[in-house]
């Protein structure tokens, strides 16, 4: 084929496509002034048409320069079906290049080998042609349709596009509206999203986007929160897919921020509804459960400080719902529900586990004792009396068990049944009791505990009152005076008597308020009904003081506090203090009988002769009465020789100038019998002890004395 005549032909075919034309033997390359100027080549001199193929090829993008070289392989190693290529190439004029086109030119590579007459390649000739533009309008093309396929794929709300390689990111204006900026506030870059991603979060998107760049994840869906302009928090879902070269790098993501918030909220009140009451707001049970085993956890570790559970039942609250309705039960139970969580301590847990019975985890205790404090502070905030709307004042009382840890325990279900049992076990004791679980050890004292929180509760809440028995004259059976003694108006189990809540008030130290307020009751009390009822000699009052009140409280001072504030003669009270008492220290209590004595107010010694006092001290106290114990004026009725230690007490008494009072008198034998040996007497012949109104019907009777049966 004669070279010119093949260009020409070659030229024709290609209309304005540039022609190349590659000499294999002499390795030279033709390149036609139309290709020159593709890759921004000199034109040369007219003479000088050839160039090497290195002129063409190092202009080449190094990505598609190895494509190139293959397929010119191919076409010399006898490959006879022509090629085609699309590769980008650099202009070799860079002047030209940065003013007019785009550094990166895409050309279309067409060609074929030429054989000789034994079939091997001498020429490999073609035509290239500039597709640049139709290249970038390709592209242009594929981001805008790859832009609006992401933004719809990801729920479109606010769209954005990240260019990778440049970091600009493109931010629709509804996407900077979510956050109250106008379109022109927000720049163009990744910073201008995280600084306002919230600090907790901006750990979590950043993973979540780079899973998505190294191909771990296929697509990038992340929720987060984000602060608004205004300075709120937003939950915002970003969902994006990225764009990858043809190795599979991520040059581009982009995709759309939809606003959860609400939903967000209507999760977190589902799950707050879910471990919560619905009436009280309180946790549940199941919150409940879930942080008395978070305490188990911590309190198996070395050095962790104990816990309770404590379960609070609301006694006969049935009987409330019956009476006053439903809608009047559940006012109360919030009443309830709000006075108890008053009295939980910062980081404890109240929770209502059903209709009428509440839980408490107290946590990080000192000892078991703090436990109890907490039931005790939690059984007064019930007890307080709620004013209904009808203007009726209800008191509750209510049943509490109490479960600690150092029971042991491997489940809380196991804690809370503990609490459980014991607070049933409160119930069945009388209700408005506190008790401890223990299986073996620490029964009496929990038993002890209870009574006192109980009996705490009755010196605050007024549950304690005075009756009085009357002590009358023997020789005319008219009542002289009373004996002032203190009752247990318990709310469930009505009056308790003495002998089961003194000596544990005793014990505690509670008897010294209570000797404190009994004193004053009394007094007052007398005061009262020596103004309504008159006598010649006016009625007394004996009261009772305990070994710790005589001891440890201002004794003194409280009597003559109470005879200033109240107007009866000082030697119409009596105080009874017992025998053993005496004998502690004689020395020093004959000097704080002395100084009560100097008021003028008498001094009895209650149940004498049980004791162990010394005749030789006795003489020396200032006393004014000799109480006889009833053990030994029961012996009169039944001819036991004790009856004999009546007639010495009374004559002790008449020797040393104090009256006798005996006590226990049941009988009108005994009456008799001792009306001859002591002046006064007390016991049910006469009278029992009696609330205030009953004495007064007693002291308003005409013949002002209790009559006694004749003589025989």
């Amino acid at each position: 084929m004669n070279t010119n005549i093949d260009r020409y032909l070659l030229a024709e075919k290609a209309g304005s496509e540039g022609v190349w034309d590659w000499d294999l033997r002499s390795d030279t390359l033709y390149l036609s002034p139309r290709f020159k100027d593709f890759l921004g080549l000199p034109l040369g001199d007219p003479g000088r048409e050839t160039n090497r193929p290195a002129d063409w090829l190092s202009l080449v993008h190094p990505e598609d320069v190895d494509w190139l070289h293959a397929s010119f392989e191919a076409q010399m190693v006898g490959l006879s079906v022509p090629f085609q290529i699309e590769h980008r190439v650099r202009r070799a004029d860079p002047a030209v290049d940065s003013t007019d086109k785009p550094h990166w030119r895409w050309l279309v590579c067409r060609g074929m080998a030429v054989m000789d007459e034994m079939g091997f390649p001498i020429r490999l000739v073609g035509s290239v042609a500039d597709i640049t533009d139709r290249k970038l309008a390709e592209q242009r093309l594929r981001q805008s349709e790859e832009r609006y396929a992401l933004a719809a794929a990801g729920a479109a709300d606010g769209l954005w596009d990240w260019h990778i390689d440049s970091g600009e990111i493109y931010y629709s204006p509804r996407w900077k509206a979510m956050l109250g900026y106008e379109d022109a506030e927000i720049g163009g870059t990744l910073d201008e999203w995280f600084r306002h991603v919230l600090p907790g979060d901006l750990d979590g998107l950043r993973t979540a986007i780079n899973l998505h760049l190294t191909g771990e994840r296929p697509h990038l869906q992340h929720e987060f929160r984000i602060c608004d302009r205004a300075g709120g928090q937003l939950w915002m879902l970003v969902r994006g897919l990225a764009v990858r070269n043809e190795k599979g790098y991520a040059v581009r993501m982009a995709g759309s921020m939809t606003d959860i918030t609400a939903r967000k909220k209507a999760e977190q009140q589902i799950l707050f509804d879910a471990v919560h009451d619905a009436m009280t707001g309180l946790p549940n049970r199941t919150l409940l459960l879930d942080r008395i085993g978070q305490a188990l956890d911590r309190n198996r570790r070395a050095g962790a400080r104990p816990f309770a559970a404590i379960i609070i039942d609301l006694d006969r609250f049935k009987a409330i719902n019956d009476a006053l309705g439903t809608s009047a039960g559940d006012r109360v139970l919030r009443i309830v529900a709000t006075r108890l969580d008053a009295s939980r301590r910062v980081g404890d847990t109240l929770a209502r586990l059903s209709a009428d019975e509440f839980a408490v985890l107290v946590d990080e205790l000192d000892d078991a004792g703090a436990a109890l404090e907490a039931a005790e502070r939690m059984a007064r905030a019930i007890s307080r009396p709620i004013t209904l709307e009808e203007g009726r004042d209800l008191v509750l009382t209510a049943s509490i068990g109490v479960a600690l840890s150092q029971t042991g325990y491997d489940r809380a279900e196991d804690m809370l049944r503990d609490a459980s049992l014991s607070m049933y076990r409160a119930k069945s004791g009388g209700r408005a009791r506190i008790d401890v679980f223990d299986a073996n050890l620490r029964r009496q004292a929990m038993a002890a505990m209870r009574m006192e929180a109980d009996l705490r509760a009755a010196l605050e809440e007024g549950q304690l009152c005075l009756h009085y028995q009357p002590i009358v004259l023997l020789e005319t059976g008219a009542i002289a005076g009373f004996e002032a003694l203190m009752r247990w108006n318990h709310p469930d189990r009505g009056l308790v008597p003495p002998a089961e809540f003194i000596p544990l008030a005793e014990e505690t130290g509670l008897i010294a308020p209570m000797g404190r307020w009994a004193l004053d009751e009394a007094v007052r009390q007398l005061a009262l009904w020596q103004a309504r009822f008159p006598r010649p000699v006016p009625l007394f009052m004996s009261v009772n003081v305990s070994t710790r009140q005589f001891r440890d409280d201002d004794l003194v001072g409280a009597v003559r506090d109470l005879l200033d504030a109240v107007p009866i003669p000082p030697s119409s009270l009596k105080l009874e203090l017992t025998e053993s008492l005496l004998m502690q220290d004689p020395d020093e209590c004959r000097m704080l009988m002395q100084s009560i004595r100097d008021m003028d107010v008498r001094l009895s010694i209650d149940d004498f002769g049980t004791g162990y006092s010394s005749l030789a001290y006795l003489h020396k106290l200032p006393v004014d009465v000799l109480k006889i114990d009833r053990s030994f004026v029961r012996a009169v009725s039944t001819g036991e020789g004790n009856a004999a230690i009546v007639q010495v007490i009374a004559g002790l008494a008449t020797i040393l100038r104090l009256d006798a009072v005996a006590e226990g008198v049941e009988t009108s034998d005994e009456a008799v019998y001792l009306r001859g040996l002591c002046k006064y007497a007390q016991g049910y012949h006469f009278a029992r002890p009696a609330p205030p109104d009953a004495v007064e019907r007693l002291l308003a009777a005409e013949d002002e004395h209790i009559a006694l049966p004749a003589s025989a």
